[in-house]
């Protein structure tokens, strides 16, 4: 990761509360319906009210991207409902 990409996942980070400790030491899990060649993505709970998402072929590193418990149920919602289907 390049000096820009550490600044900005520590600013993004700090501005989400969540620190790289707590990502390092999230539990990180995988959809049963991913492949197992590194093209998915993770889940991780990283506080009481946030979610972390990031890609498996960044071999747990960052970026990270950082979610509120009410974006990530308006997003898993929207997922659901097929809102997503046409992009």
């Amino acid at each position: 990761m390049g000096m820009f990409a550490a600044l900005s996942w520590k600013m993004y980070s700090r501005e989400r509360g969540v620190t790289p400790a707590q990502v390092r030491g999230a539990f990180w899990r995988k959809s049963s319906f991913s492949n197992y060649d590194g093209s998915c993505v993770e889940i991780a709970r990283l506080l009481s009210d946030s979610i972390g998402v990031r890609d498996t072929k960044d071999n747990g590193g960052e970026p990270v991207l950082i979610f509120t418990d009410s974006e990530w149920s308006a997003f898993i919602s929207g997922a659901k409902a097929g809102q997503f289907d046409n992009i």
